[in-house]
């Protein structure tokens, strides 16, 4: 069946500024796109119906990617998917932001679709959020009352609800410098590898000596928002890891209390117990990954 764009006006803007004064002269009835790679799409089923678009693809220096002296890296929000993902910036710091988006779309997708709008839908199944939350990111948003930055813990709402205030624009993700011995990954289960995901996990683990400092595990797909599993991280800081037999059962209890963390649904692609059972094989795995490469 052929899908079919409902009737909306475009109204192109060319700075923050122009399209924070859109968004509060039309208020709920407009939306900001620029990739429109998940906009367009909601929009030909019929799940959204803004009568205004606000191009913000113009602005200038949203898609910059920069990387300060004290470690942390900044973000556009106009920096596309393909961008990140080959940044070597990004390659060389903050691997799992590359591999995120390695997982992400088809190459045409990736090209297309920014990190702005794959955070700002707010999806459960963001493919950026797990990886990001495990890195402490937040996002700035600006709009007719100034800037703000929020943790990006507290932007997800509910699915399709962010933070954002009706005239706010996302305009940057920021995510702090990484301390020593840290390391992140981000492990998704699709059918295909182009698809979005069935159940998504991301680890980011950091060791003093053999004891593992920090631990962080947010989950995607299997909850109403991107989400830290907070028990399953305290349930490994602290302990020692030398590699002896009882590490894999320490292992085995994390990804079983981040599995009963989540809160899957039953929809079209998958069961709920089944997305469950991912999440337990996922964050097992990406900790036996990201503790491998630590202690390496």
């Amino acid at each position: 069946m052929l899908l079919v764009l409902p009737e909306f006006e475009i109204s192109p803007s060319s700075s923050v500024q122009e399209a924070s004064s859109l968004l509060a002269k039309y208020g709920g009835e407009a939306k900001v796109v620029a990739g429109g790679t998940d906009l367009l799409t909601l929009m030909k089923h019929k799940k959204l119906m803004p009568r205004r678009l606000i191009n913000i693809k113009g602005i200038p220096d949203l898609d910059r990617i920069r990387y300060d002296e004290g470690g942390a890296l900044r973000i556009g929000a106009l920096a596309t998917i393909q961008y990140i993902k080959d940044s070597s910036v990004v390659i060389k710091k903050f691997r799992v932001l590359s591999q995120t988006g390695c997982l992400l779309g088809t190459t045409q997708i990736r090209n297309l679709g920014t990190l702005g709008g794959n955070l700002g839908n707010a999806s459960p199944a963001a493919e950026f959020a797990p990886a990001l939350l495990t890195l402490g990111a937040s996002v700035r948003c600006v709009g007719q009352n100034g800037e703000r930055t929020i943790s990006l813990d507290e932007f997800f709402l509910a699915p399709g609800k962010n933070a954002l205030r009706q005239d706010e624009i996302l305009t940057e993700v920021l995510v702090p410098a990484l301390p020593p011995r840290a390391e992140a990954i981000y492990l998704k289960h699709s059918l295909r590898r182009m698809d979005v995901s069935i159940a998504g996990a991301a680890v980011f683990v950091c060791f003093d000596g053999d004891v593992c400092r920090e631990v962080h595990i947010a989950l995607g797909s299997v909850a109403p928002t991107p989400f830290r599993a907070r028990k399953a991280e305290e349930t490994i800081r602290g302990r020692r890891l030398t590699g002896e037999r009882d590490e894999s059962n320490l292992l085995d209890e994390v990804a079983r209390i981040a599995s009963d963390e989540s809160s899957p649904i039953d929809d079209i692609r998958e069961y709920a117990v089944y997305r469950k059972k991912i999440v337990r094989l996922l964050v097992k795995q990406g900790l036996q990954q990201v503790i491998a490469r630590a202690r390496g």
